[in-house]
């Protein structure tokens, strides 16, 4: 007969994919720091690094085949503050406020529905390959990073308006009954968020010197 665990001190044990999530909080804390300093870039740019860690969790979570349904649970709650809670802190500071800030609380209402299903079904496989059910609350950053560039060039009433109709089309996409793409290759995920994280460093770096 297995010995049993003794019992520990504490309500869970972290392991390192846990670990890796709750690098989230030091990342978004970041981003609202940076965001109420008004470099708005910089915290988009933080979000992204904070998405590299929320993908590396669950690759190192299969590698050591450590994979539990408290870690799901915690990486939706990271999820929330990450793709949800922090961009919508960032528009709102940066001008997407008033009647406006009613999108926001739409894409927060969506998103939080669409990751209590994930934590009730996780993920789903389309042929041999997984997937997600609905689409996935990352590419609210993919957003937040184009708002940040397309605000050089478009004026306000112009980028609100466009921004209010992205929120609503990406609202309804994370609630439909359909199969998304998920992100498998460690070299695209590194691209993506490091190449996110380098572009909106750079534009605050430009913005800051007056280049932009």
């Amino acid at each position: 007969m297995k010995p049993l665990d003794p019992p520990s001190r504490y309500i869970i044990r972290l392991n390192p994919a846990d670990m890796l999530t709750l690098t989230g909080l030091l990342t978004s804390a970041l981003a609202i720091l940076s965001a109420l300093h008004g470099l708005y870039a910089l915290a988009s740019a933080w979000l992204f690094l904070a998405m590299l860690g929320d993908a590396l969790d669950g690759i190192v979570a299969r590698r050591l085949k450590i994979e539990r349904p408290f870690g799901r649970y915690l990486d939706g709650f990271m999820d929330m503050l990450i793709y949800l809670v922090a961009p919508a802190l960032i528009l709102y500071l940066q001008g997407f406020d008033g009647a406006w800030g009613l999108f926001l609380l739409l894409l927060i209402g969506c998103g939080c529905t669409r990751l209590a299903v994930f934590n009730d079904i996780g993920n789903i496989r389309e042929g041999n390959e997984l997937a997600y059910l609905g689409m996935p609350v990352f590419w609210s950053l993919f957003g937040l990073g184009a708002y940040q560039l397309l605000v050089l060039w478009l004026p306000p009433l112009w980028l609100h308006a466009l921004l209010a109709a992205a929120i609503v089309a990406f609202g309804n996409a994370m609630l439909l009954r359909r199969p998304f793409f998920k992100f498998k290759r460690l070299g695209s995920i590194l691209s993506l968020t490091l190449g996110g994280f380098a572009l909106l460093a750079t534009l605050q770096w430009l913005l800051g010197s007056g280049v932009a």
